[in-house]
């Protein structure tokens, strides 16, 4: 007779490693049948005519292993499941990634644009970073995950197999774009609790100078803004990019270019050139003009060939201090770092009164891994004028198409105003520029006053696109 009580005894107590072992198992069959699917693809856009040009990009957390120091053994894990939840929710059907290391991952894009495949691997880094960080990027701050553009061919071999030191060299290029000599970090990083504090700024050095900054004559109303009524950026607004001729001290040669995007919302309307085309107070329109400007800038300056020209690239001040910044940064990373430092200068512009310098050179700082060179384009009677010896690292400058209606003078008096900033600008050891001179004798004036860069029509009308460097000696302005 059957004993159902030792029958039911001996099924309890039998080993149970049918069932729970199958997952595990499962799980790695799963893992591998994706890799071998990523391995299959990365192969095909490896033999397509364009070797799969910008559909491949990478995402590290190498700055956030840095910054946790000993503390990653035990979160590694942890962040892994995170960041590839982050990853899953950005990448869209028909998109593939895989994990590199502990801390790199490959984002795989067949099916759309190399620029969709841009903006979603930027956006899958600013996810990870935010969600590392806790609280919003503000400027200066490095991100704790980069996203690295790479071709197929860096990343894989002629066997089809990853290729590590190109997948490294791609993410510390991108790295680069985020150095600076005194890094400033997040106060406190949420996930692991660490206490990361920025180094003090340099001191006011004895015997500053103690200028006060132009103010016009009083008003009794606040002056109108050159960009008064300026609408915001419509959806279907056409934006194109022209370049304004720059003279040059140090060659003395028309050997920069700067970048003003031109804006036309409806046909037969004139359109809204540099300062106009951005609309006051409106951070959104600010970033959409921003995105095109850095975009288009940099395509223009990998089709142009080595015309041995500098480029200046003028980004607004709410983009780069927004936690949107790394798209800004995205299109600069398709730039070689050697080019980029040779041939990028980034203007700073629509800087508040309110701005405090502490941020200002943080900001500054950070854009010395991005280019060659950082201008600051400020107000006439802005604040910060009167503390140009505390600037670190960066030219000063003015664009007189920002004058307000009660800065606007006669151009001897503008003459004896733009000499008192060139002589507190070279007390202060920083070079300095105007941008939109009009008449020829303001731009004689400032090529032999000591000024470092000056454009505008009294020296060349804008064009197409950056060309060769033109020989241009002082001699020409001033006789």
């Amino acid at each position: 007779m059957l004993d159902l009580g030792r029958w039911f005894r001996a099924l309890w107590h039998r080993p149970a490693l049918i069932v729970p072992a199958r997952r595990p198992v499962l799980r790695v069959a799963a893992m591998n049948a994706a890799r071998h699917e990523f391995d299959q693809m990365l192969d095909e856009l490896r033999r397509r005519p364009d070797g799969g040009a910008g559909r491949l990009r990478a995402v590290s957390l190498a700055d956030f292993r840095q910054a946790v120091g000993d503390k990653w053994p035990r979160l590694a894990d942890k962040v892994a499941m995170i960041a590839e939840q982050l990853i899953r929710r950005r990448l869209g059907a028909g998109n593939l990634f895989r994990r590199v290391d502990d801390q790199t991952w490959l984002l795989l894009f067949p099916r759309i644009t190399p620029a969709q495949a841009r903006d979603i691997a930027v956006a899958v880094a600013q996810d990870i970073s935010r969600h590392l960080l806790g609280e919003r990027c503000v400027g200066g701050e490095r991100p704790l995950a980069v996203a690295a553009h790479l071709n197929v061919a860096e990343a894989v071999d002629e066997n089809g197999c990853l290729h590590a030191r190109g997948i490294r060299h791609a993410v510390e290029q991108s790295r680069a774009l985020f150095d600076h000599p005194a890094p400033c970090v997040p106060a406190t990083i949420t996930a692991c609790g660490i206490r990361l504090d920025a180094p003090p700024l340099r001191p006011r050095h004895a015997g500053a100078i103690d200028w006060t900054p132009i103010i016009m004559e009083h008003f009794d109303t606040e002056p109108d803004e050159p960009w008064q009524g300026i609408a915001p950026l419509p959806g279907d607004s056409r934006l194109s990019l022209l370049w304004r001729p720059t003279w040059v001290a140090d060659s003395e040669a028309i050997a920069a270019y700067c970048a003003r995007v031109a804006r036309l919302d409806r046909p037969g309307d004139p359109p809204l050139e540099g300062s106009m085309a951005y609309p006051p107070h409106d951070d959104s329109s600010a970033l959409a003009l921003d995105r095109f400007v850095a975009a288009a800038a940099m395509r223009n300056l990998r089709r142009g060939g080595d015309h041995g020209c500098v480029v200046i690239v003028p980004l607004t001040w709410s983009s780069l201090c927004g936690e949107h910044r790394g798209e800004l940064v995205a299109p600069f990373a398709d730039v070689a770092a050697d080019i980029r430092q040779g041939r990028v200068r980034v203007e700073i512009c629509r800087i508040p009164d309110d701005a405090d310098l502490e941020t200002i050179n943080r900001v500054i700082q950070a854009l010395h891994g991005l280019c060659g060179g950082v201008l600051l384009r400020l107000r006439l009677s802005s604040p910060l004028l009167a503390r140009v010896d505390e600037v670190e690292g960066a030219e000063i400058g003015l664009d007189l198409s920002e004058l307000r209606a009660n800065e606007r003078m006669a151009d001897d008096r503008l003459l004896g105003v733009l000499d008192m900033l060139q002589d507190s600008a070279d007390q202060a050891g920083l070079g300095c520029y105007v941008w939109s001179a009009r008449r020829r004798k303001v731009v004689g004036s400032v090529v032999s006053g000591g000024f470092h860069m000056v454009n505008g029509p009294g020296l060349m009308k804008d064009v197409v696109r950056p060309a060769m460097v033109m020989p241009a000696p002082r001699e020409r302005f001033t006789s």
